[in-house]
């Protein structure tokens, strides 16, 4: 009997995507629709919804989480709904859920409270990064924040009143602790938690007992096939793809269109991806606009750049240009997460220049390394790779919670007694099965 999967999303999966969150959503769902039927439920944003009642609820939920010294993230009370779990029960009476997931740190609230009313649901919620390191990485290297696909929702005024320095550093402080606070709820609430990136769920560990860590697992986005990596052929040209209104997108271009202008090169650079902003004139650097497909960009005679200024999840720059058999060139920041380490790939900043200034000169090894890259990629992360431990998951519960009666602010309280309590089911733990948690990808 096929199993019942509920996806509580904050969003609406599209049948097809080509990059980003969209892109990982539609796969998870066709990989956890090979073995359960799956029904999506959308809990809309307060600027979504737009009434006054769903703004002052989620005011009501800051105050509270204040009150109770349990700070509540604005992205996480934007969601906040009396109404929304009113609907979330009706869908999982009527459906019987095996499983529910719950899309992101946005639903913790969500999943703590179905937690509580249905103590035996198995639970899975995939935060993808870990927002409370994102915040302090935005606030410790002073960039701007971006609202992501809420843009469309909420007001540009609002964006920009946020943005301004003061007003941006004490949101972050405060974001990043709330944060903290709600993903270690959300281990205490959840069967299993995932993120994209090793380092990520390094950072979460840290901060959670013993017990709990068993719960977090990593299953980075697919590529869709790997083709073999070939040495570039003449005339040789660099390329990097990305629109700039991703924060990490335009410091990267901005980082570009300056060393081919300080240092002159002779190469050409060819950046592809539609552009907000405004950039110098500089030999040898063409902004060519949007592509249609992937493969006029990663053609046989380029080589992709991939560096990112902006740490934090994964980069899929360079799974998505080496299953195109390009080789890709970028820093350390490029390649974390992923547990993979090479520094003829994740290069420093003077031999990225070197080789920027002579690719040639370096070829042979960078072509090695992005030989063993491709391996590994295909090893760890191709789709039949990402279905099965998204399937392993769908198994019978291994870890429940045993919380407290007490609840306060609407969230579940574990003591450290309860934590060390769990409830094995005869089926082996994803550990005991070899499912990808951390450092096993």
């Amino acid at each position: 009997m096929r199993k019942r999967v509920l996806m509580v999303m904050t969003r609406d999966i599209p049948q097809a995507a080509s990059n980003g969150r969209e892109r990982t959503l539609c796969f998870i769902r066709q990989a956890i629709g090979m073995d359960a039927d799956v029904r999506e439920f959308k809990i809309p944003s307060i600027f979504e919804t737009g009434t006054l009642a769903s703004k002052l609820r989620a005011g009501l939920r800051v105050a509270e989480g204040l009150l109770t010294a349990r700070p509540c993230a604005l992205q996480v009370a934007m969601f906040s709904s009396g109404n929304a779990k009113k609907r979330l029960i009706e869908a999982i009476d009527e459906f019987k859920p095996d499983v529910i997931y719950f899309d992101g740190i946005r639903m913790v609230d969500y999943a703590a409270f179905v937690r509580r009313r249905y103590p035996l649901s198995h639970i899975i919620t995939d935060l993808d990064d870990l927002m409370s390191r994102r915040a302090n990485i935005l606030r410790t290297g002073d960039f701007a924040l971006s609202v992501g696909y809420l843009a469309k929702s909420i007001p540009k005024s609002i964006v920009s009143l946020i943005n301004s320095r003061l007003a941006r550093n004490l949101l972050l402080r405060y974001e990043e602790l709330a944060l903290k606070g709600h993903e270690k709820l959300a281990a205490a609430s959840s069967n299993a938690v995932t993120l994209v990136s090793t380092t990520d769920a390094a950072a979460l560990e840290r901060i959670l007992p013993d017990a709990m860590k068993k719960r977090i697992h990593v299953i980075a986005p697919p590529i869709d096939s790997v083709k073999s990596v070939t040495r570039p052929v003449g005339p040789v040209r660099f390329v990097f793809v990305g629109a700039d209104s991703q924060l990490q997108n335009r410091l990267a271009i901005q980082y570009l269109v300056e060393s081919w202008k300080k240092l002159e090169l002779n190469l050409p650079l060819v950046i592809y991806g539609r552009m907000s902003g405004q950039y110098e004139p500089v030999p040898n650097v063409m902004f060519a606009g949007f592509a249609p497909s992937l493969a006029e960009v990663y053609t046989p005679n380029s080589i992709a750049l991939c560096p990112t200024f902006l740490r934090g999840g994964i980069k899929s720059k360079v799974l998505e240009a080496v299953s195109f058999g390009c080789v890709p060139v970028g820093n350390d920041a490029a390649y974390e997460g992923l547990n993979f380490e090479d520094g003829a790939l994740a290069m420093n900043e003077s031999r990225l220049r070197r080789f920027l200034s002579d690719p040639h000169a370096d070829l042979d090894e960078v072509l090695e390394a992005a030989s063993r890259f491709a391996a590994f990629c295909e090893r760890n992360f191709s789709l039949p790779v990402f279905s099965r431990r998204w399937g392993d998951l769908l198994r019978p519960v291994v870890y429940v919670p045993k919380t407290e009666t007490s609840v306060i602010a609407g969230e579940g309280k574990m003591s450290a007694m309860a934590i060390e309590v769990v409830q094995r089911s005869p089926v082996k733990s994803s550990v005991e099965d070899g499912l990808a948690t951390r450092g096993q990808v």
